[in-house]
């Protein structure tokens, strides 16, 4: 379908056999994107746990081991910042394999993800399938959606739920189905079993400013309280289930977590998300803003289908960016449920033939940093590959594979962007190039290096052995609980009950074997004195932080004392 066909898209209205045709190719698309999508977000992966990672799968390890919760736990604890929902998908994809893996642990957002580019794939074929498909390129082409996607971010529920009540709420103009308005309250319940508040809040909002630009103030209102309804709902469930689990105390500490604390704490100013998207966002963010610069006289008169949908997608933009800029806590990754509604805005560079001069300049642009990113890529490339031969040797290990798989890809832009002038579709397959080297480098590059500074499990494995031969108890000294401990016990092979002292007298009256682990910093203060001996067993690193074990016993001047001492009372 075209932009030229018909202002207000009616499929009743459209032959039966075109309207088939049109099922039957968005679903080929849609479940092609899904399929290519997962398999995208789970290769290569990373061999443990990292970064806030290990905290989901130490929260799944707790549920394979004592059972589902409401909430998940740490040693036992509940957790009041999540709910449990997303640790019981993890859960559920480690009961085949008997233990909870980085691929496990990392599929569930995988999928959630590829669910979203077939949501955004369908908003933009509803106009044309050429958008749809550069949409789903721009939001693979983004950073953090990418990254994030190849981890564990409880946001990318947010965005799901975002995305489909977006589409429920358009797609219902635009497709005369309006009994989809009844599966809104069902998206929103979802997002908050994933994320809490910030779940339900953030697509209900989307959903009241998607039906408010289209002028429907008395659907607006309505939809308005049945989220009010909804969200009380939730939060009440919430509640009941945290007494339920561990008690009113508990149930404060969520209410605190989840609603009040997000509140309260200091943070970045308010301008932090709109200058910070630029780079995090990118290449959506700017050219999104650039579309609207351009077409921002034909958005406001809403004359033309494509310009509702822009100027809806950028005022629900602009919904989650001032209503996310309200808590005080900001960190990047809270803004995935604008990256789709930002890449079909900015992927209407690819779209129209007719473009104004300063989008047709844009596209110009992108088409030729994709054309050049090959060779660009492969000297940089080449050029690490030469610092890690002398500086960082494990560096070096997927240098020479990236490099192979780049060589051929500076042909093909070369060939596309010059040779084949007739392919049909050029630019949107030197798009696909530039997407698919962007890949290869976050993949086979970023991500290696990131894993080499937040490497724990040599450490882990260090300890592990020294645990095989004489078992003991595992001590974190002036560590956690709910810190590095964390990452530690997330890569243990083995389900173990540590202790945690903040105490040296405590720590010197333990008695039997014990394995103390404490950061080097806090290890070095620990100089042997009062008859007292420290025999290090290993050093290493728990993320990025320089650790040691230790053992902590009696010196020999102490023990012959003590031995003399004896020899004197049984004397008398």
């Amino acid at each position: 379908m075209t932009f030229s066909q018909v202002d207000r898209l009616d499929l009743e209205a459209i032959p039966p056999v075109r309207a088939a045709r049109w099922f039957q190719s968005t679903t080929c698309d849609s479940l092609l994107i899904f399929w290519l999508a997962v398999a995208t977000f789970t290769a290569s992966l990373v061999p443990e746990f990292i970064g806030f990672q290990t905290r989901f799968a130490f929260f799944a390890q707790e549920m394979l081991r004592h059972g589902p919760s409401f909430f998940p736990t740490t040693y036992g604890t509940p957790y009041p910042d999540y709910p449990a929902a997303s640790t019981c998908l993890i859960c559920l994809a480690s009961l085949p394999f008997g233990r909870v893996t980085p691929f496990t642990t990392v599929l569930p957002t995988a999928v959630v993800s590829a669910l979203i580019l077939v949501v955004t794939y369908r908003i933009g074929a509803i106009h044309s399938r050429r958008w749809g498909l550069a949409a789903v390129l721009f939001s693979l082409f983004t950073f953090e959606f990418f990254s994030m996607s190849r981890s564990i971010p409880l946001d990318q529920y947010t965005s799901l739920a975002t995305m489909l009540s977006f589409y429920l709420v358009y797609s219902s103009d635009c497709l005369a189905r309006q009994g989809r308005f009844a599966l809104l309250p069902f998206v929103w319940g979802l997002g908050f079993a994933f994320r809490g508040p910030i779940g339900l809040v953030i697509p209900a909002a989307v959903s009241c400013g998607c039906s408010l630009w289209n002028g429907h103030f008395r659907r607006t209102l309505l939809l308005g309280i049945v989220a009010a309804g909804t969200l009380a709902l939730c939060v009440g469930g919430l509640l009941l289930a945290a007494r339920t689990q561990a008690g009113e105390p508990f149930a404060r500490r969520v209410l605190d977590e989840q609603v009040v604390g997000r509140l309260d704490d200091r943070g970045p100013g308010w301008t932090y998300y709109w200058h910070r998207s630029l780079t995090a966002l990118a290449i959506s963010y700017p050219l999104a803003i650039i579309v609207l610069g351009s077409r921002f006289r034909e958005i406001l008169r809403r004359r033309a289908e494509t310009d509702r949908l822009l100027g809806g997608l950028a005022f629900c933009a602009v919904i989650v960016l001032v209503g996310m800029a309200i808590p005080a806590v900001k960190k990047t990754r809270y803004l995935l449920p604008i990256v789709p509604a930002l890449s079909l805005v900015g992927s209407y560079v690819m779209v129209n033939a007719a473009l104004e001069t300063q989008l047709f300049r844009a596209r110009r642009i992108l088409l030729g940093i994709c054309t050049h990113l090959p060779i660009v890529s492969v000297i940089a490339v080449g050029g690490f590959l030469l610092f890690a031969l002398y500086r960082r040797p494990d560096w070096t290990v997927f240098s020479p594979v990236v490099l192979c798989l780049l060589i051929p890809l500076v042909f093909v832009a070369r060939k596309l962007d010059r040779g084949w002038s007739g392919v049909p579709n050029r630019d949107m397959f030197l798009l696909a190039v530039g997407l698919v080297i962007f890949g290869i480098l976050d993949v086979g590059i970023a991500e290696p290096v990131s894993y080499s500074f937040e490497e724990t499990r040599s450490f882990v494995r260090q300890i592990e052995t020294l645990y095989a031969k004489e078992p003991g108890t595992i001590v974190f000294w002036q560590v956690g609980p709910d810190a590095e401990d964390i990452k530690f016990m997330a890569n243990w092979s083995e389900p173990i009950e540590p202790q945690f002292v903040t105490s040296l007298d405590v720590l010197r009256e333990m008695r039997g074997t014990r394995y103390v682990i404490a950061k080097e910093e806090t290890f070095r203060t620990l100089l042997p004195n009062e008859g007292w001996s420290l025999r290090v067993l290993a050093r290493g690193t728990i993320g990025h932080r320089a650790c040691a074990v230790f053992n902590l016993g009696e010196s020999r001047e102490r023990n012959s004392r003590a031995i003399s001492h004896t020899a004197t009372s049984v004397r008398r």
